[in-house]
């Protein structure tokens, strides 16, 4: 290894290295899902306080599902997030370690409160979102920190941090020519394990897109930190994809269709419709009766008593003006009926539609018909009440909000 070589080969990169300018795309976006957690500090990338020496430097930031993180490969790289309540950007500190949200195939993201209350609000706590990967805004050279430990020639571990895009492999070059590939630990650190290395090392560090960064580090010390001759350029080719933040419940409007609608058919707790009902067990599965049309296969039924009632609702806000004007369900009973009642709890009207034997449809507009709230997710809920003498069985189907275009 020649110090000659080293010096022009980082100046090279530090010529072509785009430092601190505004990100780039790297991929095309793709359906996420964030829920948020608290304790964000010192987390499994070893990046320790947020706002320390080796952290962002903010608190932007976020926990990946086992399929992102990679085995910590997603470590310093960096997602913008398209929610219900805004855009942000999110670099990877930690692994999401909950069962059941992070531990499937899903791309989800646990994120810290800054970012979830920046992207999707302080209402819920878990939303479905758009996401795409894009380069850190990061500034200054790529950096590495020497473990805090008992390290020596033989054994060492570093971090590297502080890079625009992610990092593809780590080899070592000591001062007499070997080379050696370094092995990442889930933790983030490359370790060298073998036989004595010649110090000063050079750290060979690579790009997920081919560049080359060096760094120079002097000894195999503990908690010493050093800079690199250099940034990671953007790719020359990126994606440029504009997202936009997925609506929380299904775009077609529709509550009920053979089952309670989930969005994009992801099935997971506090997203779509629920069963938010009072005082009664809904069949949300019924075949004892034909549906309202061909396509019904179950229908929703319950037997509500006195002031019980069937509740419809979602965690997510659904802010329903420009995109739905009103609701739409076929409803019948088991016997002839006056006194059910239909609104939405927070509401300002409501509705009583004639119950008999066979199927009927209503439709009532959400603003002069039941006066419905601005969002009609958590608190509002939509609620088939029995407000009349003795108990009735209700069956409803084809529960929907109707679209715009369709109205």
């Amino acid at each position: 290894m020649k110090m000659k070589n080293f010096l022009s080969k980082s100046l090279l990169v530090l010529l072509i290295g785009l430092i601190g300018v505004k990100s780039a795309d790297l991929s095309d976006c793709f359906s996420s899902r964030s829920t948020w957690y608290e304790a964000i500090q010192h987390g499994n990338c070893g990046y320790e306080q947020l706002t320390g020496k080796l952290g962002p430097g903010n608190l932007m930031i976020a926990a990946a599902a086992t399929a992102l993180y990679n085995g910590s490969f997603a470590c310093g790289e960096c997602y913008e997030i398209y929610g219900p309540g805004g855009t942000g950007k999110v670099m990877i500190v930690d692994q999401c370690p909950d069962p059941g949200w992070c531990d499937t195939p899903f791309p989800h993201l646990d994120l810290s409160p800054t970012a979830f209350n920046t992207t999707i609000g302080s209402t819920v706590g878990v939303a479905m979102t758009t996401v795409k990967k894009v380069s850190c805004d990061v500034t200054g050279n790529i950096k590495a920190y020497m473990k805090d430990a008992a390290t020596t020639n033989t054994w060492f571990e570093f971090m590297v941090f502080n890079h625009r895009v992610g990092i593809a492999s780590i080899s070592v070059e000591d001062s007499k020519g070997t080379i050696t590939s370094l092995p990442r630990r889930l933790y983030n650190y490359w370790t060298y394990n073998g036989n004595a290395a010649s110090f000063p090392v050079i750290a060979h560090v690579y790009s997920i897109y081919g560049d080359q960064v060096d760094i120079y580090l002097t000894s195999s010390a503990g908690a010493q930190l050093y800079e690199g001759v250099g940034q990671f350029a953007d790719p020359a080719t990126t994606f440029a994809d504009d997202c936009t933040a997925p609506f929380p419940v299904d775009t077609d409007g529709y509550i009920y269709d053979n089952g309670l609608v989930k969005p994009l058919n992801y099935n997971h707790p506090n997203l779509g419709w629920s069963d938010w009902s009072n005082g009664v067990t809904v069949n949300w599965a019924d075949s004892s009766t034909p549906g309202a049309d061909s396509t019904s296969k179950v229908v929703a039924s319950g037997t509500l008593a006195y002031n019980t009632g069937i509740q419809i609702g979602t965690d997510l806000p659904v802010e329903w003006e420009g995109r739905f004007t009103a609701l739409e369900f076929y409803i019948k009973a088991d016997k002839d009926f006056t006194g059910l009642v239909v609104e939405y709890n927070g509401a300002s009207k409501s509705q009583t539609p004639s119950l008999t034997t066979t199927w009927t449809k209503y439709t009532y507009d959400l603003t002069k018909d039941l006066g419905a709230p601005a969002s009609l997710g958590k608190p509002a809920a939509l609620k088939f009440r029995n407000n009349g003498s003795g108990s009735v069985k209700v069956y409803l189907d084809k529960i929907r909000l109707t679209p715009v275009a369709s109205s």
